[in-house]
């Protein structure tokens, strides 16, 4: 087996690498003037298998994929996303609508042998797949927090069974904040169960990308006595000023997974990575 870091991941493909004690092949990216994107590989044979990993974290990320998979023609291939860009556009909401994660599944598993990605965005975007394997960073997160004196907290109910399994994993109680109707025009937000005043609240989630739900969710824990409120996820897309904003509404500490390189990304998946690599034989 061999590995081939792509420009969005390069810290966490060589972490798998050396999990799995293989061969990093050589590359060289460039962009043309005109916008165009070129890839050649150096260093593998026909009979190699090749792992890519590389995070769809920008159109450029996709073209580059794309390229790489090219390029090793008539070579097994095994692509690892991290985080799969484009799956939150998993169905249709209006006539004509493209589903932009089933058109990228499309293009991928024509080239590929295997796909593997870290915490999908959801069950409906996985099905687009024929052949996913799946890595769940839940526990990887529960990890970095065992045995630490915090209550987790899911944004809300959707994300409550991820909550639960970096919990369980951390050894520590974890709810979720539900929506409460006080009249026509009222709504307010809290925990289900838990009392956070005086406490060590960390939100949970699996995306960050604006932040707006996050920063939301930490004004509500403070207003009800939290004493400290961080924030972690597995893809931290923080896209434009999300982290200034993040730290600006009061939040001490944000962490995330390696699945986007961040200056954030403090949790690696790359054990989980290389064990489902493992698995595959």
């Amino acid at each position: 087996m061999k590995i081939l870091c792509g420009p969005s991941s390069p810290s966490l493909g060589r972490r798998v690498s050396d999990l799995l004690d293989a061969e990093l092949l050589k590359a060289e990216f460039k962009k043309f003037p005109d916008g165009e994107l070129y890839v050649r590989v150096d260093g593998f044979k026909s009979d190699d298998r090749v792992v890519i990993v590389q995070s769809l974290c920008s159109n450029d990320d996709l073209i580059f994929l794309t390229l790489m998979l090219d390029a090793l023609e008539d070579v097994e291939k095994i692509a690892v996303i991290p985080y799969f860009g484009y799956a939150r556009q998993d169905r249709k909401f209006f006539e004509g609508e493209c589903i932009s994660v089933r058109a990228i599944a499309r293009i991928i598993e024509s080239y590929t042998d295997n796909v593997i990605s870290v915490n999908i965005h959801s069950r409906k975007a996985a099905e687009y797949f024929k052949r996913l394997s799946e890595v769940d960073a839940m526990p990887v997160i529960g990890q970095r927090y065992k045995d630490r004196d915090v209550i987790m907290i899911s944004p809300d109910l959707g994300s409550l069974e991820r909550v639960r399994v970096a919990a369980k994993v951390a050894g520590c109680e974890y709810d979720y904040l539900e929506k409460k109707r006080v009249d026509a025009t009222t709504v307010e937000m809290s925990p289900k169960e838990m009392d956070v005043e005086g406490k060590h609240v960390l939100i949970v989630d699996d995306i960050i990308s604006t932040g707006g739900t996050i920063i939301e969710a930490s004004r509500i824990l403070q207003n009800l006595g939290a004493k400290r409120v961080d924030a972690t996820c597995v893809h931290a897309v923080m896209a434009g000023y999300a982290l200034n904003k993040l730290y600006s509404s009061g939040i001490a500490e944000v962490t995330a997974t390696d699945t986007i390189e961040r200056e954030v990304s403090k949790i690696s998946v790359a054990e989980k990575i290389a064990e489902k690599l493992m698995s595959l034989g």
